[in-house]
């Protein structure tokens, strides 16, 4: 017994003492790590969606907002005031998208079950109506990004333009958001990077992420790396797991965290 409260004392203070020698930028990458990983049916290897919440409330676009057991759409207006743009009737929802000036289109499930997407207009915020775009008939909803969502629906993945209308059916075990006019998709075990016109660009990989700041993380032969945007290797392929390309907002430097074994860094990604 005392031996194992030596050892959970042990292992405690080690925790605490890597904590404290983590950079800002570990730290934050850690906790938006977490963050990601769990904000959409697909699994991610970006903080994407972590990132962008923080910066996205400064600049007026919904994001979801827990109000009790159920969560709301809501934004942060110019004066830091948080404005509800919806009732508290969701069980979960995703960031805002404009469509519009200052209208915005977001995915969001009242049952957990099915989706559909919701319409908030910052301009003239009015929760007593929630204004559906699309009707919830969804498995899973993902946000839009250039104009198109990953949709699932019995089971397969399939894409829809900002009308909700497919531009490619349901045929896909997963599909990640467009970027650079291309999107990861996995069919039969394989990756690919498909267009909106359902033409398979890349690939085939075991795994891979959106496209950011013109790379995408993917993984062959057990390693991941980067390719550029015309598919090219940007870099080798000796990572055990890589996260999406971000910008260092001091040094304007495009960099990555990447793991090797245990070890997770932040490596610079070369133009």
């Amino acid at each position: 017994m005392i031996n194992n409260k030596l050892r959970l004392a042990a292992a405690a203070a080690a925790l605490l003492l890597l904590t404290a020698c983590q950079s800002r930028e570990e730290k934050e990458f850690f906790a938006n790590k977490a963050i990601a990983e769990s904000k959409s049916g697909v699994v991610y290897r970006t903080t994407y969606f972590a990132a962008t919440a923080e910066a996205d409330k400064k600049e007026g676009v919904p994001y979801p907002l827990k109000d009790g057991e159920l969560y709301c759409l809501a934004y942060q207006n110019t004066d830091g005031d948080v404005i509800k743009l919806t009732p508290s009737d969701f069980t979960e929802a995703r960031m805002g998208y404009e469509v519009d000036e200052g209208v915005f289109i977001a995915p969001a499930t009242t049952d957990g079950e099915k989706w559909g997407y919701v319409i908030a207009d910052v301009s003239a915020p009015d929760t007593e109506n929630t204004l559906w775009n699309t009707e919830r008939v969804y498995d899973n909803a993902e946000i839009y990004t250039e104009g198109f969502a990953a949709v699932q629906l019995d089971g397969k993945y399939g894409i829809i333009d900002i009308n909700g209308e497919f531009v490619i059916e349901p045929a896909y075990d997963a599909i990640k958001y467009c970027c650079f006019g291309v999107m990861p998709a996995l069919q039969n075990g394989e990756w690919y990077y498909i267009n909106v016109s359902g033409d398979k660009v890349f690939g085939p990989f075991e795994d891979a992420e959106s496209f950011a700041y013109g790379y995408g993380a993917v993984k062959k032969d057990g390693k991941w790396g980067f390719i550029d945007k015309n598919g090219y290797d940007a870099t080798t392929f000796v990572y055990d797991e890589a996260y999406s390309v971000e910008s260092d907002e001091e040094t304007g430097l495009l960099y990555a965290w990447v793991r090797t074994g245990d070890k997770w860094e932040r490596t610079e990604i070369s133009l």
